[in-house]
């Protein structure tokens, strides 16, 4: 191996912690500026010591990738247009994103500037890394759920198309995938998309029958004993988690991430000695989904430092007057860390280039041409529902309703059946998850090959990728998260897509400007449970209990199981495992959004209420065709079917969301 096949990538929170990262010996630096960046918690950077942040780190060798990797509001584009302009003035080594509309308009605008994907958009099958290079994006940050045959397949698929992967090595988990959670969202209008979670499943609960009290809090990631792996599935940056950690942190992670990285590249032993990562923050770690061993084993029940705890096991404290002695000694330890990192720090002032000081109001954004106004359509709108179970597939026999139906995302298991099930029923159509990993991704594609549906719904970027390959109408979902009137339009220009669902997540007000390309439909779920995330991991272990210790092939196709969790906030979470897909969280209660219509009239050609029987707080009518043709006559007539007759078929309901927005 040679050190040019690996790049450590770094977090730099803020100023300290960028020279920690540098000091340690960090090949690039991922830092935020002060806004549009997934980390609005961290201190972040100003565009005035940006440039010299540059300086210092190229004067050492080392690169820095900017975080734009959040959702980006309509009311934002003329700013990030003038941030862009400002940024393609510097000699920065990257841009890392998640907006479909900020990565169209790097394209057109920008294309100086190198584009990286976030893990925001939950990058897990190769028709996703397809998805992305038609957007110039030159290396994917891989969900965290992947093991290594997943990975390896993905790296090996990335350089026969020129993408470089890169994976998370050391730092926390999410409990649920990247870009697909929307619990704090829910809570309180802080959304993760937005770089503002609260951290839920980081709270204690009310403790659950399998005894926990913080059944949704994981063990932190470390694969140091896995380098050798990684580098033989053709990974290329080995990415260290921390924007918010202090530089002393920083500096021990890369620190002994570099000596792994070269060992390996000098032939020598590799390290197991973990004294340095258990001294620093931890909540104990694991690598149970790159070794695909995820299960009991990845959760912990105390989110705080485990530092302690570790030691006190390790020296066999079986007394307070020994674990004091521990806590000493780590104090004086941690100390000594800190002000060695200061030491290697305090001689390197930011650096100077020949850029202005000061970016801002210097430079001139690229003008815009205005979007065009979105036509009228009139009140005459579709109704398209989504159903999960095969006893309603009747329901398609409604010549004026779309029925979708949801596949599961354990999809080559099911295939032949769901093959069968759509040709007995020509008119039903396929609503893809947002999850579809190795062979279920290529069970997608050999569906499509053998139904050829008239329209597809998908959550899945890679499943859209390739119905434009193969010519198919399609829809981007809700789960595909559009925000801004230019992610509907690279939707339709760069994949022609045929439609796209409003994120469920945006307000009244910050809908308000979006304008809809005029050959495209848009959709809004104006009735569903609503999905707060989903998760890889079994969340019924430390919840409901379950004898398993592990999850393994069996759990994905067979097991269905609901139970409720409680925070100590007295936020109720519904937790449900559908058979053949992931575990979900739901919101106590059922969105129902009828104003929208009223407000935004214009914009929504296509409506749509999810029907399938996830079991909520809210109480739902069991005559599914009479809410159908409810809806429908309040959709025909609203003045005649307000909100409260179809609230006795459906109540409770929520609709904070649409006040609160993002």
């Amino acid at each position: 191996m040679t050190r040019d096949q690996f790049e450590l990538l770094a977090p730099g929170g803020d100023v300290e912690s960028i020279k920690a990262a540098i000091a340690a010996g960090a090949d690039a630096v991922y830092c935020g500026l002060d806004r549009f960046n997934a980390r609005n918690r961290a201190a972040n950077l100003t565009l005035e010591n940006l440039t010299g942040v540059l300086a210092l780190a190229h004067a050492n060798n080392c690169q820095i990738f900017v975080t734009l990797n959040v959702l980006i509001l309509e009311s934002e584009i003329p700013a990030v247009m003038r941030l862009l302009a400002q940024l393609a003035q510097t000699d920065i080594d990257g841009v890392i994103v998640q907006d479909l509309g900020l990565a169209y308009l790097l394209k057109h605008h920008f294309p100086e500037l190198d584009v990286h994907a976030s893990t925001q958009l939950n990058t897990h099958n190769t028709g996703q890394i397809e998805f992305l290079k038609q957007m110039t994006v030159s290396r994917v940050n891989l969900s965290r759920e992947l093991n290594i045959k997943e990975i390896g397949h993905l790296a090996k698929f990335g350089h026969q198309h020129n993408v470089l992967m890169e994976v998370f090595v050391h730092g926390s988990y999410c409990i649920g995938f990247s870009g697909l959670c929307y619990i704090s969202s829910a809570r309180n209008g802080a959304s993760g998309n937005r770089g503002r979670c609260s951290q839920p499943c980081r709270e204690q609960y009310e403790t659950t029958k399998a005894g926990s009290d913080y059944p949704l809090n994981l063990k932190d990631n470390s694969a140091f004993n896995d380098l050798q792996a990684l580098a033989d599935a053709g990974v290329y940056s080995l990415k260290v988690e921390g924007r918010i950690k202090k530089p002393h942190y920083v500096y021990t992670v890369v620190d002994n991430w570099r000596k792994q990285i070269d060992r390996l590249c000098d032939g020598e032993a590799l390290s197991n000695d973990t004294t340095d990562l258990y001294t620093v923050f931890n909540r104990d770690f694991s690598n149970g989904f790159l070794q695909g061993e995820f299960g009991k084993n990845m959760y912990i029940d105390n989110p705080r430092d485990h530092a302690v705890k570790h030691f006190s096991t390790v020296y066999k404290c079986t007394t307070s007057d020994e674990i004091q002695s521990i806590k000493r000694r780590l104090y004086d330890k941690k100390t000594k860390i800190i002000q060695h990192v200061e030491s290697e720090i305090s001689a390197m002032g930011l650096g100077t280039t020949n850029t202005a000081t000061s970016l801002k109001g210097s430079i001139e954004a690229p003008t815009l041409v205005p979007l065009p106004e979105t036509l009228t359509i009139g009140s005459e709108k579709r109704l398209s529902i989504l159903v999960s179970s095969e006893q309603d597939v009747s329901l398609t026999l409604n010549d004026n309703v779309d029925v979708y139906y949801q596949l599961p995302m354990g999809l080559k298991a099911e295939l032949a059946s769901l093959i069968a099930l759509f040709e007995a029923s020509p008119r039903l159509k396929p609503w893809f998850p947002a999850i579809l990993i190795g062979d279920d991704f290529e069970a997608a594609k050999q569906l499509l090959d053998a139904i050829n549906p008239s329209m597809l719904i998908t959550n899945n970027s890679g499943v859209g990728f390739y119905a434009q390959l193969t010519g198919l109408n399609w829809i981007a979902g809700p789960q595909m998260n559009t925000a801004n009137s230019y992610s509907l339009k690279c939707l339709n220009d760069e994949y022609h897509a045929s439609g796209a669902f409003l994120s469920n997540e945006l307000s009244k007000k910050q809908l308000k400007y979006i304008r809809r390309p005029t050959t495209m439909r848009t959709f809004y779920s104006v009735y569903h449970p609503n999905t707060l995330l989903t998760s890889r991991q079994c969340l019924f272990q430390q919840t409901e209990g379950c004898k398993k210790i592990k999850v393994n092939n069996g759990c994905l196709k067979r097991c269905s199981k609901r139970t409720s969790i409680i925070n100590l906030k007295d936020n109720p979470y519904v937790v449900d495992k559908q058979k053949g897909s992931f575990n979900s969280l739901y919101s106590e209660l059922n969105v129902l959004n009828l104003e929208v219509l009223n407000d935004h009239n214009d914009l929504i050609t296509d409506v749509f209420i999810d029907m399938r029987d996830i079991q909520t707080e809210t109480k739902v009518n069991d005559d599914k065709q009479l809410i159908i043709n409810t809806f429908l006559h309040w959709l025909a007539k609203p003045e005649q079917t307000s909100g409260a007759v179809i609230a006795t078929l459906i109540s409770p309901t929520t609709n904070h969301q649409y006040s609160k927005g993002i």
